[in-house]
């Protein structure tokens, strides 16, 4: 079996034993990533070890950077793909999250947000709720969150945390063409934009239909895309998201590389 096909398998399993209630490794949340790499070639480790965490900075077999922080975190992860996140888009940030728990809604959640040079904490971030992370706008102020609300079910709210003030914003990030309409889904895929001010994440709803997050990080607001599929709930999880900035073009690309769906970005409407 490939590495592709593996990977979508793991994630059908995770989601169905998720669906059913079953609760020890198999929530609806990414939980967290092997590593993350930067535009440089730098990949960023989080390992725990006993009752602390080692981070470190690698490039090739040299290491750049070490440090030994206290408590539990590692690199999150965006999909259920293992997609990781935490970067900010300049490299200058790195944020750790706590592993995730599918047994029951934390009730406290607790980031750290490192500085890449020294590997040094810039900011804690300590929130009432169980929180995981999302996404990071382009100058680093606005840290995005989602806010669980079930661990039966991936159920969901976006968040802004003001990294500068240390405050989480009231509002929760909602379509405004329809602000009731709850979240629910489990991420698949991601891509986003050269300068980080929009992030696309590819959900499978619960009803096995997918939508497209488009989450706008510089403005704190979002859309959600739907989209007529045909090919299964199960084939979802094959799909990825592919961006040309130059036609404004998001693609979500089956797994021979035809084109499922074609999206205007600067509309976000469904094309074709």
């Amino acid at each position: 079996m490939s590495k592709k096909a593996r990977s979508a398998a793991f994630a059908s399993a995770v989601v169905a034993a998720a669906l059913v209630g079953t609760a020890v490794g198999a929530g609806p949340w990414p939980g967290l990533a092997a590593s993350v790499t930067d535009a440089h070639d730098v990949v960023y480790l989080a390992k725990q070890q006993g009752q602390a965490t080692i981070v470190t900075a690698t490039r090739g077999s040299e290491v750049l950077q070490s440090a030994r922080l206290k408590g539990a975190f590692g690199v999150p992860a965006v999909t259920l793909n293992g997609n990781a996140g935490g970067l900010s888009v300049d490299g200058k940030l790195l944020v750790l999250a706590q592993p995730p728990s599918y047994e029951t809604l934390r009730q406290t959640s607790r980031f750290l947000v490192l500085r890449t040079a020294s590997l040094r904490i810039a900011r804690t971030v300590t929130l009432k709720g169980d929180f995981g992370y999302d996404a990071l706008s382009p100058d680093g102020r606005w840290l995005y969150l989602l806010q669980h609300r079930s661990v039966r079910g991936p159920e969901y709210a976006v968040r802004a945390y003001d990294l500068r003030t240390g405050q989480l914003w009231k509002q929760v990030i909602v379509d405004k063409r329809t602000p009731d309409e709850k979240m629910n889904g489990y991420p698949v895929a991601r891509t986003s934009s050269a300068a980080g001010a929009w992030v696309y994440t590819l959900y499978r709803k619960v009803s096995g239909q997918p939508f497209i997050h488009a989450l706008n990080t510089s403005g704190r607001y979002a859309l959600c895309i739907d989209f007529a599929w045909t090919g299964g709930s199960d084939s979802i999880w094959q799909l990825r998201l592919s961006l040309s900035e130059n036609d404004h073009m998001l693609t979500v690309v089956m797994p021979g590389g035809e084109a499922a769906v074609k999206v205007d970005t600067q509309t976000l409407k469904v094309i074709s």
